[in-house]
């Protein structure tokens, strides 16, 4: 998610920080002071970015979700074969494979995730029925790619509680949501 550059900005730094801390520590634990501290801002500069550290993890997770659904956009507009963007929105998801484990694993949460079916949802699927068949059947396999992800991190890490299931079942049922495919 960090952009290499020569300069790296302030809330570059202070992300940076929070996927250091999301290594070992749960998101609900990390404090305002263990960023500035890791980063080298000032507690003004964290506060111009961030109301608190449960808004830079909801921030970060939204800008994580934009920027793969960008990327993934992106590449299924622009590539001339089928076989050439299953592989580039795999690649995609590869390249921020640290940042989605990191923020949306055991010491992260489900926001990630949530961001992401809002991105699908807002992005993608409205505009299903106002393409082409061969752009259409593009953007249900960025949504329905987008969502297994999550419905595996649910499978692999989380306890299978009610509320999981209830999303998964819902997620599943994203065939009613985009018209079969």
């Amino acid at each position: 998610m960090l952009e290499t550059e020569a300069k790296i900005s302030a809330r570059e730094k202070m992300e940076k920080a929070y996927f250091d801390f999301l290594e070992t520590v749960h998101y609900s634990k990390i404090t305002v002071s263990d960023i500035i501290t890791m980063s080298g801002v000032s507690r003004t500069t964290f506060y111009r970015h961030y109301v608190d550290i449960f808004d830079m993890h909801e921030k970060i997770a939204q800008r994580l979700s934009e920027k793969i659904i960008d990327e993934c956009l992106s590449k299924v507009i622009t590539s001339t074969q089928k076989n050439e963007y299953f592989d580039e929105i795999v690649k995609i998801f590869i390249s921020q494979n640290k940042y989605i484990k990191l923020i949306s694993g055991k010491n992260g949460s489900r926001l990630f995730f949530e961001a992401m079916y809002r991105e699908i949802s807002k992005r993608l699927l409205p505009h299903v029925s106002e393409v082409s068949e061969e752009l259409s059947f593009r953007l249900k396999f960025i949504a329905i790619a987008s969502i297994g992800v999550f419905v595996k991190d649910i499978l692999d890490n989380r306890e299978h509680n009610t509320d999981f299931i209830d999303i998964c079942k819902r997620l599943i049922d994203i065939e009613s949501l985009i018209g079969g495919y």
